[in-house]
């Protein structure tokens, strides 16, 4: 093999591009090894760039002066040796240096660097920021960076500052929803504090649509209220409408009655007109009935009108619900007819007992009537009072007494 001082120029050229080229990749790795702080790595890339560039210094310098005696003496000696010893070398060198570049690469997708974390934060959907007690940032994703810009007009130069003006707060930034927190932490004895901005935005829009239709319940809720409030009311109507058609029915007997009844009859056509009579007052308070706001007021007023007297024993409990009131209400105007209209009686006693288990109402008249057969009104009255839970009873032993058993331990209304 002949002497490397024995190539030509061109040749000599070539291996000074060479050398060149391992210097540059040398210094790429040696920056990246520090950027990486990576010590090991760092050494190890000027340990490949000395003896690189002091081969590339001795082909310069063989390039300038030749064999000349301004040829520095290892500029001789290194172009005297083989061109098989310099091909070596620079194989050598070579392989070095393309190790030492990919294993840098490599380092930056295997190993975690604070680079690597950098960009794994650019990348996140949400804003980091973290900063020291004197509010100097140590870092902040591009997120943040945006999200500052746009809400102080300003950068992010200052945590304290834009904290102050954002921390656990709701913007609107973009179209979209951002929610910021911040918390304290310490790190190798050091006290930091970091704050985090997340897009709300679906939970915000998911969160706006359940209040609407939270709303929308409360409203219907209470149209529901409004209709059980009311359905007591209906349901008196339709028993005040059934009860005219019982009179009305009742008065078409009667008349028939008297058209056959003999003109000499007077007691029995007496009769005839006295019950005539008092289904027209029935009629007559039974109508006036739906614009009475005062119920127990009514219910005296419909005794006086029917010539039956209301002895009450004592006062209506006070633990009765609103709903109770209603039906014992019912029961009392049911009690009061049936005592006029069935048992022709002339006092109607209201009293109130209290057992262990029990509420009960009483309603007794001292007329003739002894059925206890549940017909009518008093069949209507006990389908009302089964959907609440309470029982009625009838006893005609010696008084016809009807009876309400509301339980104390099964409240309605």
């Amino acid at each position: 093999m002949p002497l490397f001082n024995m190539l030509s120029a061109f040749i000599r050229s070539l291996f000074a591009l060479w050398a060149l080229f391992l210097c540059i990749a040398d210094i790429i790795s040696a920056v990246m090894a520090v950027i990486r702080k990576n010590r090991r790595f760092t050494l190890l890339a000027v340990f490949l760039f000395i003896p690189v560039y002091f081969m590339w210094q001795v082909i310069f310098d063989f390039s300038l002066f030749g064999k000349t005696e301004k040829a520095v003496k290892v500029t001789d000696i290194l172009c005297g040796l083989s061109l098989t010893i310099w091909l070596v070398a620079f194989i050598v060198l070579t392989l070095a240096t393309v190790l030492l570049l990919k294993a840098n690469i490599q380092y930056e997708k295997n190993i975690i660097t604070p680079n690597a974390i950098k960009l794994f934060l650019d990348k996140v959907p949400c804003g980091i920021c973290c900063w020291c007690d004197n509010g100097k940032v140590i870092f902040s994703n591009i997120c943040m960076d945006s999200l500052c810009n746009a809400i102080t007009k300003e950068q992010l130069m200052n945590g304290i500052d834009f904290c102050n003006k954002v921390a656990d707060g709701i913007f609107t930034v973009n179209d979209k929803i951002w929610h910021f927190s911040c918390r304290d932490f310490i790190m190798d004895n050091e006290s930091l504090h970091e704050m985090t901005a997340s897009d709300i935005s679906a939970e915000y829009a998911k969160t706006q649509a359940l209040e609407k239709d939270k709303e929308e319940l409360s409203q219907l809720k209470q149209k529901l209220d409004e209709y059980y409030l009311n359905l007591d009311d209906t349901v008196r109507r339709q028993e005040i409408l059934q009860a005219k058609v019982r009179i009305h029915d009742e008065m078409n007997k009667l008349l028939l009655s008297a058209t056959n009844v003999n003109g000499k009859d007077t007691d029995k056509l007496n009769d005839i007109l006295s019950l005539c009579e008092k289904n027209a007052f029935l009629l007559c308070r039974e109508a006036d009935e739906t614009e009475n706001a005062n119920i127990l007021s009514s219910i005296n007023e419909l005794a006086d009108t029917l010539k039956i007297k209301l002895i009450w024993q004592n006062e209506m409990p006070p633990k009765l619900t609103q709903a109770q009131r209603d039906l014992f209400f019912s029961a009392a105007k049911e009690a009061v007819i049936n005592a006029v209209k069935h048992a022709n009686a002339k006092t109607l006693s209201i009293s109130f007992a209290e057992t262990e288990e029990n509420i009960i109402c009483s309603f007794t008249n001292n007329g003739t009537r002894k059925s206890t057969e549940f017909t009518g009104g008093l069949k209507n009255l006990s389908v009302l009072a089964g959907e609440q839970g309470v029982s009625v009873s009838v006893n005609a032993d010696k008084n016809f007494t009807l009876s309400l058993y509301y339980p104390k331990n099964q409240p309605f209304g």
